[in-house]
């Protein structure tokens, strides 16, 4: 079926489980989820289902699990101790997001999210500020400067 010239619509009933449905309707049938999750968006609109959701939901049904509700998500705590993830970093910051987790009892996902959140990336194979700090820039500059002398004194410019 050809959906190009379909007009948007808006979903009237509940969203997800929608989907679900049609989802298996489409497994049902033999289409690919990928196919699937592009014909539910070129009807609901383009940011209606991810394709990793349809192909989540795929890998349900192929192992003969057709249960549309939603599965639990883990019970790891949303919140993680910034404190405490900020010792842990200080004491080894080239640990994966997988040590600390451990420790504080929650998955990884969660430490590298708040990772994100506190604006640590991940430098050289450390754990640092993605900003640099006041101190960090006049440390920068000084280097520079002398470097810079340096550079002058020796060159005759």
């Amino acid at each position: 079926m050809d959906f190009k010239h379909i007009i948007k619509m808006e979903c009237q009933v509940n969203k997800n489980e929608h989907y679900q449905h049609l989802l298996l309707f489409a497994f049902n049938q033999g289409s690919k989820a990928i196919k699937a999750a592009h014909d539910i968006c070129a009807v609901y609109g383009e940011d209606a289902i991810a394709e990793r959701i349809a192909r989540d939901w795929y890998a349900k049904f192929k192992n003969a699990n057709f249960d549309l509700k939603d599965t639990p998500r883990s019970c790891c705590p949303v919140e993680v101790d910034e404190e405490r993830l900020n010792q842990l970093l200080h004491k080894n910051s080239h640990q994966t997001t997988w040590e600390p987790a451990e420790k504080m009892e929650c998955s990884h996902i969660a430490i590298e999210k708040h990772l994100h959140l506190m604006e640590k990336v991940k430098k050289y194979g450390a754990w640092a500020p993605h900003a640099l700090s006041d101190n960090n820039k006049n440390q920068r500059a000084t280097i520079s400067a002398g470097l810079l002398a340096c550079h002058c004194s020796t060159h005759g410019h």
